[in-house]
């Protein structure tokens, strides 16, 4: 018998309904384990995989934890957007009916990782599944960041911040300031100006075994670095942030229910013509 934990976003009422219904259904055939702010420790009760009730922001948070553990999740949208769930609360049984049965596909997402060095230690270290930004905090001022790719500076950017997304972050803030989509299971960061103070400046797509730095200087008031815009922490000068591959991806379970480009069309209103095309 699998063990199964929900986990979910605990401040939406909708949140709990959904556990107050799936978790006797899930008693049915699966060990169930209710724990909506992780605090488990998860590789001692050998969980399965995690259901992960929210949206986007609460896959974001659960992948932080259970990728170093290697536990699967299938996200069940009970947000607003959930470009990252596998599909909506309503469908949640017939969802997780496929799971139990072995009807699925285990895929996998890359992560990055994030250290913020200072005075040769390190302040912060953390897991992202879609983005490290560094970015201004004042209401005026762009930085200049400086821009450096295994070691050697590759520009240095006046703007309002830099963020290094994965695949799966190219479709969040990065899509947002002018990067590009890239396929969600391939491997490589997208460098993105937020903002830039220049008419030539364009996205990088670079190679995930590179190590990115980013330091900013000559700035009024102290930026900051945000890690899926959950984790952050305010610089200090002399701060450099290091951006590498995770050395663990994220696995993702997936019933076929939510298509790559079906969701970027239902999602974010994406199309290939314009509308007098037909």
């Amino acid at each position: 018998m699998k063990t199964v934990i929900i986990v979910g976003n605990k401040a939406k009422e909708a949140v709990h309904a959904a556990v107050e219904r799936l978790e006797p259904w899930l008693a049915r055939s699966a060990r169930v384990r209710v724990d909506l702010d992780l605090d488990s420790d998860l590789a001692a009760e050998g969980v399965d995989f995690a259901v992960v009730l929210g949206g986007d922001g609460s896959v974001l948070k659960a992948s932080r934890k259970l990728a170093p553990q290697g536990i699967p999740l299938v996200g069940i949208n009970v947000g607003s957007f959930g470009f990252l769930t596998e599909g909506a609360v309503d469908q949640a049984e017939a969802i997780l009916g496929d799971v139990l049965e072995g009807r699925y596909k285990l895929t996998t997402r890359m992560m990055l990782k994030c250290v913020l060095e200072r005075d040769g230690r390190e302040v912060l270290n953390t897991l992202g599944l879609n983005d490290a930004v560094l970015a201004r905090t004042a209401l005026s001022r762009i930085i200049t960041i400086d821009f450096e790719v295994n070691g050697e500076l590759v520009t240095t950017y006046r703007a309002d911040g830099l963020i290094v997304a994965t695949p799966v972050g190219s479709t969040a803030h990065s899509l947002a300031s002018g990067g590009p989509i890239v396929f969600h299971n391939l491997a490589a960061f997208i460098v993105t100006p937020i903002c830039p103070y220049t008419l030539s400046n364009r996205p990088l797509v670079l190679p995930s075994d590179w190590t990115i730095s980013l330091a900013a200087r000559d700035w009024a008031e102290r930026p900051g670095v945000t890690v899926d815009g959950q984790v952050k922490e305010e610089l200090v000068e002399g701060d450099v942030i290091r951006v590498q591959k995770a050395p663990v991806p994220l696995k993702l379970i997936q019933t076929g229910r939510n298509a790559f480009f079906e969701t970027l069309r239902n999602k974010l209103a994406w199309r290939g013509e314009p509308p007098y095309a037909r």
